[in-house]
């Protein structure tokens, strides 16, 4: 019985490792939405996401191929994607972010906004 606790423990924490840590947030500030902190993604969300717009940001889960596509828009907000834990977070050991976010790509597009918030509530929904 001890190593079928072994192998359960052993096999939840491999699943576990595999979830990326992304910032989910949003907020009128960079500031105020890092406050809100981090969360493990779903196991198939690849990238964090930080969508920029006059007098929002809002961080998120997200997925490499949505970063792909929107990286072909054009217009007013701004999007930038990351794949590692927290990428989307303030810089290590400061808590105020610059607005760049570590390994990003940036993208704008007045629609992406938009399509983020809906995209949050469903997530949210499930």
């Amino acid at each position: 019985l001890p190593s079928y606790k072994l192998i359960f423990r052993t096999f939840w924490q491999v699943c576990e490792a595999k979830a990326l840590k992304c910032f989910t947030c949003v907020a009128s500030s960079e500031d105020e939405c890092n406050k809100q902190g981090s969360q493990s993604c779903p196991n198939y969300a690849d990238a964090c996401s930080t969508i920029t717009g006059p007098n929002i940001v809002m961080k998120s889960c997200s997925y490499k191929a949505f970063c792909d596509k929107a990286q072909h828009g054009s217009g007013g907000a701004k999007m930038g994607c990351c794949f590692t834990d927290d990428c989307n977070g303030p810089p290590h050991g400061n808590s105020r972010s610059t607005g760049t976010n570590r390994g990003t790509s940036m993208v704008y597009n007045p629609i992406l906004i938009l399509c983020a918030i809906l995209g949050r509530l469903l997530f949210c929904r499930i």
